[in-house]
């Protein structure tokens, strides 16, 4: 059996289209409309919080958003020790989605996203060509020479060892959250709702977690890659005392 179909349902068939050689099957299915729920939620959110706002007299919501940027722009800083604007965009998006995501699968009848291969793959992809992105950003072309470092002969290991940390990346967050998916299914099969309550305020934990990481090792991703006295000689002129309060 697809593990995936154990926690997707197909929604609506629109049959298969061909291009070449290649039939590619078009499902939607209740983690797709799942992942328009959580971005939409996101949206409205972001709205609703950032409307009147005041730096004589804030708000406790505005207050709220303003701590969470500010917490988030530290962590980045903290372990990139770089200037934050160039990949808070980036990071913040992918803890704030990938929480909402993880969270959204204890509302019934939604699934959890990040419990499906193909969402997290998507996820991934994300952070790979965001890898690719910052490396030419910040060092032209010449940051693909490090494929042929130190000895080109190693090319053909890079690549490999590049697309293992993203399929490490995918499965790791995938295995999690499916795992996840799967104590609480069965521990309310067994004992009904007593018991699951505290795991479920647990997994809400779990599910934070899992979001910071993938958002941190993306970050750690596209870091690794770049040389920091680069970045700092480019962005010398930036002052960032913003998230300092």
């Amino acid at each position: 059996m697809d593990v995936e179909k154990v926690f997707t349902k197909d929604l609506f068939d629109f049959g298969y289209i061909h291009i070449g050689n290649m039939k590619i099957h078009l499902v939607l299915t209740d983690v797709v409309v799942t992942t328009w729920v959580a971005m939409a939620f996101l949206i409205v959110i972001s709205y609703i919080f950032t409307r009147n706002l005041s730096i004589k007299e804030p708000t406790y919501k505005q207050i709220f958003v303003e701590s969470l940027i500010s917490a988030m722009a530290k962590q980045i800083k903290d372990f990139s020790q770089t200037p934050v604007f160039p990949f808070f965009n980036l990071i913040a998006t992918m803890w704030l989605f990938v929480a909402i995501s993880n969270l959204i699968g204890m509302i019934p009848p939604f699934h959890t996203p990040t419990g499906n291969l193909s969402a997290v793959a998507g996820l991934s992809t994300i952070t790979f060509f965001s890898i690719y992105y910052y490396g030419v950003k910040f060092h032209g072309i010449s940051y693909f020479k490090k494929f042929f470092e130190p000895v080109f002969l190693l090319f053909p290991l890079n690549i490999i060892g590049e697309i293992g940390r993203i399929l490490s990346l995918t499965f790791r967050l995938f295995g999690n959250m499916l795992g996840w998916d799967l104590i609480i299914a069965i521990l309310v099969l067994l004992t009904g709702l007593l018991i699951p309550v505290p795991m479920m305020l647990f997994n809400i934990v779990g599910d934070l977690i899992q979001a910071y990481l993938f958002g941190i090792l993306t970050l750690a991703y596209i870091v690794a890659g770049l040389k920091i006295e680069v970045i700092d000689k480019k962005l010398s002129s930036v002052k960032e005392d913003w998230y300092e309060f």
